[in-house]
């Protein structure tokens, strides 16, 4: 075991960034898809007050 132990130490720094790394590039995917949805959902929100005009523009000038 003795032998084993400066290896497991020599590796467990790596193993932490790698794993705090993943927990970073997690939160900024999981923050953007929430970003994404509350966009979405502004802007059909918007879409839906707004008188409907929103038609093709070259229909409205013919």
């Amino acid at each position: 075991m003795q032998s084993v132990l400066p290896y497991v130490l020599a590796l467990l720094p790596t193993v932490g960034v790698t794993w705090l790394f993943f927990v970073i590039i997690r939160n900024i995917l999981e923050g953007d898809r929430r970003e994404r949805i509350a966009v979405a959902k502004w802007e059909a929100e918007r879409e839906a007050e707004a008188p409907n005009n929103s038609g093709d523009k070259s229909q409205q000038h013919t």
